[in-house]
C-alpha cells in the first residue's frame, strides 16, 4: 500500500493530464446555484466547493453516480458489493443522512426514511454536480451539516441543439445503451430528453461458503426524463420536466438463522416537476413546484416472501427572490414547504406523514477585499416543532492571488418517518426523538495563480444528540453526548506546460462520544485525477487511496485502486471509448463482509452530432 500510494503521488508529478473532475475554480464564468440558492460566480462562494460537469464524468467513463462522487475531496463511499447495492457516503465524515442531496434543488424522497441511495440514481440523466461541504442548513434545513450534493438535470433555453448516443458492454455481461439530447423548437423553446437501460448479471456480493455459493447478484435499470423550456418574454422562463427510473437487483440475505436467502428488490421512481423565473434588472424571483412518488419491493426469490414493500411520497414549493440593492450589497430569501408521507404497504406501521415550512432570510456584501455572507432559517415542522439555524462566513483578500475565508454555523438533523414510526421484528420507532443538532466551524486560505492553485481547509464538527440503532432494546435513541469529527482538507491543481494535475488529501479524526473512531470512517484518504490527450488519442487516470477504519467488531485494512479510460476519436463526433476499474485487481472491502469488484472492463461507442 505504501508503495502504491508513493507511486501514485510521483505520478501525479509526471503524468500528463489537461482536467480536473472539479471545475477550475479560477474561472470567472463558472456560474453556481447551490451555495445560496440562486446564481452566482463559483469565485464569489465562500464555502468549499466544487462542480463536476458532464464532460468531466465522460472523460473518466464512470458508469455510477457513487463513482463521480468518490474522487471529490472529503467524501467517502461505502458499498454493500457491485453495481446497484446499498451505498453510503460519509462527507468529512459526517453520517450519510447528515448530508443533504438534492436533484435540481429538490430533495430526494428517499429521505423520507433514511439516506439518499446514489448507486440507484441513473447517472444518464446527470447534466452536472454541484457539491458544497460544511453547513448549509441557514439555507436549506434539515439534513445539511456534511454539506449538500446537488445533482443537476435540466438545461435551459439557452441550450444549443445536441444529441448523444452510446452503446457499450463490459465485464460480468454488462450491457447499457443511452441517448440524451436538447432540440430547439423554434427561437424560444428546448426539449430535452433522456433515456437509458443498463444491465449487470454482478457476483457474490457477499459469499457465505455453504449457504449461497454460486449465487450472484445483479442489476438492471431502465430511465427516462423529458423536459420543456420556454421563455415566455424577455423577463420571464419556465419549464415542466418528468424523470422516470426502475430499477431492479438482488442482494444476499442468508444467515445461520434463516438459511439461504436470495433476495431481489425493485424500485420505481417518478419525478413531476415546474418552474417559473422572473428576471429584471435587479429583481430575480423563482417559483418550483414538485411532487415525488417511490415504490420499493424486497421478496424472496422462489418463496415469494415479502421482506419489505412500502412508498415514500414527497410534495415540494418553493420560492425565491433576490435584490440587488447595491453594486456591493445582494439580498435574498424565501419559503420553502414540502409534504413527505411513507406508506409501509407490509401493515407494520401504516401510513405516516408530516409538513414542513421553511423561511430563509441570505445577505451578501462584497467590497473588495472584504466579503460577508450571512444567513438565518426557522423551519416550522408538524411533528418536531421549530428549529432555528444560522451562518456567517467572511471572505478577505491578503493580495490579489491570496485568501482567507472563515465560516461559523449551526446545522441540525431531523429525525425521518422510519425512525420515528417502523415497526418490525428488528426495530422499533421512537417518536420522542430530537433532531440532532451541530455547531460547525471552517477555516482556510485559498491561493491562485497562473501556475496552479492551492486550497487548505481546517475544519471542525460538534455533533450532539446523535441518532443511533440501539439493538439491545431495539429501537432508536438520541445518543448523549457530543461527537466530535475535525480535520484538514487540501486541494491542489498545477499545470507544467501543457501537463495538468489535481489531487486531494483529506486528514481528520472523526470520533464519537465515548472517544471511538466511528464507524466506517477514515482518518486519510488521497486522490488524484489525471487526464492525457495524444492527437485522436484521451486518456483519463484515476487513482484513490484510503486508510483503514473501525466496521463492526473488525478493522477494514487500507486499500487503492487504480483506474484507466481511453477515448479514441474515430472521427470528430464518433468515439471508441475502452475502461478498466481497478486496474490491480485490489481485493477490498469498503462494508465488512461485502467484496468490492475485482478488475472489471468496459468498452462502448459514442457519436454526437
Amino acid at each position: 500500500m505504501k508503495k502504491s500510494l508513493l507511486a501514485a503521488t510521483v505520478a501525479s508529478l509526471c503524468l500528463p493530464s489537461f482536467a480536473s473532475l472539479a471545475a477550475d475554480t479560477t474561472s470567472d464564468d463558472v456560474m453556481v446555484v447551490t451555495a445560496n440558492r440562486f446564481e452566482q460566480p463559483i469565485t464569489s462562494v465562500l464555502a468549499p466547493f466544487n462542480v463536476v460537469t458532464r464532460q468531466d464524468i465522460d472523460k473518466v467513463q464512470a458508469k455510477t453516480l457513487t463513482e463521480v462522487l468518490s474522487l471529490l475531496p472529503g467524501v467517502q463511499i461505502t458499498q454493500n458489493g457491485g453495481r446497484g447495492q446499498s451505498s453510503s457516503i460519509f462527507v468529512r465524515g459526517a453520517n450519510s443522512d447528515q448530508v443533504l442531496v438534492l436533484v435540481d434543488g429538490i430533495r430526494m424522497a428517499r429521505s423520507v426514511a433514511g439516506n439518499v441511495d446514489f448507486n440507484q440514481i441513473p447517472l444518464t440523466q446527470v447534466q452536472r454536480i454541484e457539491f458544497t461541504r460544511g453547513a448549509r442548513a441557514a439555507i436549506y434545513g434539515s439534513e445539511a451539516i456534511g454539506g449538500v450534493i446537488n445533482i443537476i438535470t435540466l438545461t435551459g433555453t439557452d441550450t444549443p441543439s445536441k444529441t448523444k448516443l452510446d452503446l457499450g458492454i463490459g465485464s460480468h455481461n454488462y450491457q447499457e445503451a443511452s441517448v440524451a439530447g436538447a432540440y430547439k423548437i423554434g427561437d424560444k423553446s428546448v426539449l430535452q430528453l433522456a433515456a437509458g437501460y443498463e444491465n449487470d448479471k454482478g457476483y457474490n456480493v457477499h459469499p457465505q461458503p455453504g449457504l449461497n455459493d454460486g449465487d450472484k447478484h445483479g442489476f438492471d435499470s431502465r430511465n427516462a426524463s423529458l423536459a420543456l423550456h420556454h421563455q415566455f418574454t424577455d423577463e420571464i422562463s419556465g419549464y415542466v420536466a418528468t424523470r422516470w427510473y426502475k430499477n431492479h437487483y438482488q442482494y444476499d440475505g442468508s444467515s445461520i438463522y434463516s438459511g439461504h436467502q436470495y433476495v431481489r428488490a425493485e424500485t420505481e421512481f417518478n419525478d413531476y416537476s415546474a418552474g417559473l423565473k422572473y428576471a429584471q434588472n435587479s429583481y430575480k424571483s423563482s417559483l418550483i413546484f414538485d411532487y415525488q412518488k417511490q415504490d420499493n419491493l424486497d421478496y424472496v426469490d422462489k418463496t415469494n416472501v415479502i421482506n419489505r414493500q412500502d412508498q415514500y411520497h414527497q410534495r415540494n414549493v418553493q420560492w425565491h427572490n433576490q435584490y440587488q440593492l447595491l453594486s456591493t450589497l445582494s439580498v435574498s430569501g424565501g419559503i420553502d414547504w414540502r409534504q413527505e408521507q411513507w406508506n409501509d404497504l407490509t401493515g407494520f406501521a401504516g401510513n405516516k406523514e408530516r409538513d414542513n415550512t421553511g423561511y430563509y432570510a441570505i445577505g451578501l456584501w462584497d467590497y473588495s477585499p472584504v466579503s460577508i455572507e450571512t444567513s438565518v432559517r426557522l423551519d416550522d415542522n408538524q411533528q418536531y416543532g421549530t428549529h432555528s439555524t444560522y451562518n456567517i462566513a467572511g471572505g478577505w483578500y491578503l493580495t490579489d492571488n491570496i485568501q482567507l475565508r472563515g465560516s461559523y454555523g449551526t446545522a441540525f438533523k431531523a429525525p425521518n418517518l422510519y425512525q420515528l414510526y417502523v415497526k418490525s421484528a428488528w426495530s422499533t420507532g421512537n417518536s420522542n426523538l430530537n433532531p440532532e443538532t451541530s455547531k460547525n466551524i471552517d477555516i482556510s486560505l485559498h491561493a491562485d495563480y497562473d501556475i496552479g492553485s492551492l486550497a487548505v481547509t481546517a475544519y471542525q464538527m460538534r455533533i450532539n444528540d446523535l441518532i443511533d440503532y440501539t439493538g439491545g432494546t431495539p429501537s432508536y435513541e438520541n445518543v448523549k453526548g457530543e461527537s466530535k469529527i475535525k480535520g484538514i482538507e487540501v486541494e491542489a491543481g498545477f499545470d507544467t506546460g501543457i501537463i495538468t494535475h489535481q489531487l486531494n488529501f483529506d486528514f481528520k479524526d472523526p470520533r464519537d462520544s465515548k472517544g471511538q473512531q466511528l464507524i466506517r470512517r477514515e482518518k486519510f484518504s488521497f486522490k488524484w485525477v489525471g487526464t492525457a490527450s495524444y492527437g485522436d488519442l484521451d486518456t483519463a487516470v484515476t487513482y484513490q487511496y484510503h486508510g483503514k477504519r473501525p466496521d463492526f467488531g473488525v478493522e477494514l485494512p487500507a486499500y487503492d485502486t487504480w483506474d484507466i479510460a481511453l477515448t479514441y476519436w474515430l472521427q470528430p463526433k464518433l468515439a471508441l471509448k475502452g475502461r478498466v476499474a481497478n486496474l490491480l485487481n485490489e481485493d477490498y472491502e469498503t462494508a465488512g463482509g461485502y467484496a468490492m469488484p475485482g478488475r472489471t472492463y468496459y468498452t462502448s461507442i459514442n457519436y454526437q452530432f
